[in-house]
């Protein structure tokens, strides 16, 4: 068994890594300014949104969100563990990997070995006890019932615990020492006077595993009216209920990209989710989502959501979630909420609305500023002078427990907008403040002179090199005013820069979580190359040249334009060289373009009615 690997050989292999030639050796990269682009090797796409940036020693996909560093690309791209990338990457850099004590791990592994094997045993009984007891049919049409396919069945391992008090004993307990690892595994309960029964009895059986995917508990639905209507396993040495989550294993099973988690209440909600497409989901055992729930996940995915029934009960559960998740928040990650209708679960939700429409209830969850805001305004009176400063009073403890960093810094620059002053509450929080070296990345200097507004003749290679500026002010005016993305409509064109791509995934996300201030866009980029960058446009003076709403739409329709230019070049190369190969097509298409471009140098194309831009 391998051994911890320390965190300061980890930082040293990284600096001795460079992240362009270990993607580079994978997928093909080419050039892009200072930057390198390809085609995501995590999802389909016909165009390049994959940026690998040598000065940050990062990758980031503007289509999927997936990043990192060089050794989460090879984790990723190779499907390799942990351990596993990091030996595969000191290898290429010709060091040895160094390991810590683990003595005290492999005896404790040895010592419960038993406890697993018989947890397995019991999974594989529950099983066979659905498809073959003389009773299973009250657990087969209940399952059918709650629109349960027999291949999530088989996916999630769900079994049957029968009537009776001793069927697993009987089956399993066939000497001594298997009684009592069967007793310490939770799955017998021992009375005062030795002797024993099952734990689950008539219930329909949810296999509960780790990470590694070994059975450690169960939990189980009651059929008939015996209480509770759920039971799970009794915490064991294999099983703490606040270290665990149901579903965790099963999703990082499904071969695909894990970018979020939903964190739902129930075995089939989790199910549920799974079976319409959904395998991000998880459910805590009983107990409240805990700290060590959050950081696990959030080893895993940079996005977490909370889902909560709507009323009263569900949004105090929420704000203990939010109060749960504050320390945890590191730059780069998020926490959303959202509320389910009255009477709905996501399971009953998931099979009236369908994969499409409840996915799009998640692209609309509350970000956690956006919560916490509202939730404490809630309980003030926020239209009062002495209201704002209870706000103060209520908020700045909760921004306080936000580890040092940029979210932090986001969350007390909204609360001084709230109250419309500075946060003397959260002056004494910051008493006595950490001291933290921040990142400087240089960024494009801002060029006041007038946007450009003419396309090259046609003798004249076109970079798009001189519409940066224009592209610049259209993203500083959406960094300001991120309510204009709603309006907007994106040109079907390619990017021809890393900012054109930036500014029309801005766009996207916009769209997708609409926000109506800088900070809420700035969360949306939190863990991305392009954070630094744009918390910088939303700090910066307009020295007398403001952004403007007619910057974005110019911008697009250049863009748009651009993609004309090109068609109408091809078509005018075909022409000028064979015009007799060109189809009556081509030849209408070429005469369309020459009527809308404008014979004069710095034309444009004219908009046409009936056909949208890029079309």
């Amino acid at each position: 068994m391998a051994g911890r690997i320390p965190q300061s050989f980890i930082d040293e292999l990284l600096s001795r890594t460079d992240i362009v030639d270990v993607v580079e050796s994978r997928i093909k990269l080419r050039k892009a300014g200072k930057n390198y682009s390809a085609c995501c090797p995590f999802h389909n796409e016909n165009t390049p949104s994959f940026t690998v940036s040598r000065d940050k020693q990062f990758y980031y996909c503007f289509g999927c969100g997936a990043s990192g560093t060089a050794l989460k690309f090879v984790m990723e791209h190779d499907g390799l563990s942990f351990p596993d990338a990091v030996e595969k990457l000191a290898s290429n850099a010709g060091l040895e990997v160094p390991k810590e004590s683990v003595t005290e791990v492999r005896r404790q592994e040895q010592e419960h070995e038993p406890l697993y094997l018989r947890l397995e045993e019991s999974a594989t009984f529950f099983t066979e006890q659905l498809r073959t007891h003389n009773q299973r049919q009250r657990a087969v049409d209940y399952l059918k019932g709650r629109g349960l396919s027999g291949q999530a069945a088989r996916f999630f391992g769900i079994g049957y615990a029968p009537p009776g008090w001793d069927n697993l004993q009987e089956k399993l307990a066939t000497d001594p020492t298997r009684m009592k690892q069967l007793i310490s595994s939770g799955m017998l309960i021992e009375k005062e006077d030795g002797r024993t029964y099952d734990r689950f009895r008539d219930r329909i059986m949810f296999p509960i595993r780790d990470i590694r995917g070994r059975v450690i508990a169960f939990g189980g639905r009651v059929l008939g009216d015996d209480k509770p209507k759920y039971l799970n396993s009794p915490e064991t040495p294999v099983f703490q209920k606040n270290r665990e989550l149901y579903g965790l294993y099963e999703a990082r099973k499904i071969r695909q990209k894990l970018t979020r988690f939903l964190i739902v209440e129930g075995y089939m909600d989790v199910v549920a989710l799974a079976e319409f497409g959904i395998h991000y989901a998880v459910a805590t055992l009983g107990t409240a989502t805990s700290e060590h729930h959050l950081r696990r996940l959030f080893k895993l995915v940079p996005e977490i959501i909370f889902c909560f029934d709507g009323d009263n009960a569900g949004r105090t559960a929420a704000a203990r979630a939010m109060e749960t998740v504050l320390p945890v928040l590191e730059d780069g990650l998020q926490a959303r909420f959202i509320f389910l209708p009255d009477g709905e679960d996501p399971d009953t939700l998931v099979r009236k609305e369908g994969k499409e429409a409840f996915e799009q209830r998640l692209a609309q969850a509350q970000h956690l500023p956006e919560f916490l805001f509202s939730h404490l305004k809630e309980q003030v009176d926020f239209d009062s002078m002495d209201g704002k400063a209870r706000l103060d009073q209520l908020a700045a403890p909760l921004i306080g427990r936000i580890p040092q960093g940029t979210l932090r810094d986001l969350m007390v620059a909204e609360l001084e907008k709230q109250i419309g002053v500075s946060s003397r509450a959260m002056a004494k929080v910051n008493a006595q403040p950490a001291t933290r070296q921040e990142e400087i990345e240089a960024i494009p200097e801002w060029v006041s002179a007038p946007a450009v507004t003419h396309l090259p003749m046609d003798d004249e290679p076109y970079t798009g090199a001189e519409d940066h500026p224009l592209i610049m002010r259209a993203i500083q005016a959406l960094v300001h005013q991120p309510g204009l993305a709603s309006e907007l409509q994106l040109p079907e064109c390619e990017a021809n820069s890393e900012y054109e791509r930036l500014l029309l995934e801005i766009i996207r996300k916009l769209k997708a979580g609409p926000q109506s201030s800088a900070v809420g866009l700035l969360i949306q980029w939190i863990g991305t190359p392009y954070h630094a960058e744009l918390t910088r446009i939303a700090n910066q003076n307009d020295n007398g040249i403001a952004p403007v709403a007619a910057d974005i739409s110019l911008a697009l329709e250049r863009m748009a334009a651009r993609q004309l230019e090109v068609e109408y070049r091809q078509l005018l190369q075909l022409w000028q060289g064979k015009a007799g190969t060109m189809s009556d097509e081509q030849r209408q298409r070429f005469k369309e373009l020459q009527h809308q471009r404008r014979p004069a140098r710095g034309a444009v194309y004219r908009s046409q009615p009936g056909r949208r831009p890029g079309r």
